[in-house]
């Protein structure tokens, strides 16, 4: 009798140190592309405007956002261009006045040697106005969003907003989370 109930005392002592795992926000928004959804990967989503949402390959990947409209920066004396389809590693973004704001310090080495001096870091994409712009320097990022009516970035990082979504289901630019 003393045997069972010391296994079962063990095994309740073991239960209880194994950490319960986290469950997602299940809030549903008016619009269902604001809604939490593990159809791209486990933990690798969260929304911005729709149809524009940050992602990543796992949740150890570095965290990315595809660009609405390429962005195509013409190399100087040549047809060619270079052409910006995401930004990534995704460091830093914002969402205000219906404008997508983010930064990412990478720069493509295997590109052109005038691509990678003039390398843009800073993003602005305006859907509403078809928009998509990058900028080279933080200068030049925020003369651009002041002609946008945004004076400051509030800046977060990717986990940071998805920490907050995946607990909550809501971020502040999410439109019924206000």
């Amino acid at each position: 009798m003393k045997k069972p109930f010391l296994c079962l005392m063990i095994l309740l002592s073991v239960g209880c140190m194994i950490p319960f795992p986290r469950f997602p926000s299940l809030r549903h928004h008016t619009d269902p592309f604001y809604d939490y959804s593990d159809d791209y990967a486990p933990g690798a989503r969260f929304p911005l405007i729709d149809p524009v949402q940050a992602i990543r390959d796992s949740p150890s990947s570095p965290w990315e956002l595809e660009v609405a409209n390429y962005n195509f920066v013409g190399m100087p004396n040549s047809r060619e261009f270079y052409v910006y389809g995401n930004v990534s590693p995704l460091e830093k973004i914002s969402v205000k006045n219906g404008a997508i704001l983010a930064y990412s310090p990478y720069v493509d080495q295997q590109a052109d040697t005038y691509v990678q001096n003039n390398y843009y870091h800073w993003f602005v994409i305006v859907l509403e106005k078809n928009i998509t712009k990058g900028f080279h320097s933080e200068d030049e990022f925020d003369q651009y969003i002041q002609t946008l009516g945004i004076q400051n970035a509030e800046w977060q990082t990717p986990d940071a907003a998805f920490d907050k979504y995946f607990q909550t289901g809501c971020l502040d630019w999410i439109p019924d989370c206000k």
